[in-house]
């Protein structure tokens, strides 16, 4: 989960006669994208239906939060199985809700590397 990627598209400003912005559009997986930066676990603040998000980034950050206090670190290799599983599947939710329908077919992304390591 990647919370320094940058906005998959330059948000649109609204702009008042002085020439001061009044207001933001950004494209959902836009905002999602800032919210997961921000660790917003608010609910409230989520797109309608995507509410899931804000419980599974509340659980992230708890699992992270829980490992650094027993281990000094985060480190996904030191949680127990059942809970990298659960951290994998949470982070894979909020990957979804990130996912602008863009896809590479691995052939051509090979193609297009050389097939370079």
């Amino acid at each position: 989960m990647a919370t320094s990627r940058t906005l998959p598209k330059r948000p649109q400003f609204e702009i008042d006669p002085a020439g001061k912005p009044t207001s933001v559009r950004l494209e959902t997986a836009a905002y999602i994208q800032l919210l997961v930066g921000a660790n917003i676990t608010d609910p409230d603040l989520w797109p309608p239906g995507m509410e899931e998000g804000a419980k599974a980034l509340a659980r992230i950050r708890q699992i992270e939060a829980e490992c650094i206090a027993q281990h000094g670190e985060f480190d996904w290799e030191k949680l127990p199985p059942d809970v990298q599983d659960e951290y994998d599947a949470l982070c894979a939710l909020l990957d979804r809700l990130q996912d602008e329908g863009e896809s590479v077919v691995l052939r051509d992304l090979i193609r297009k590397d050389g097939g370079k390591d």
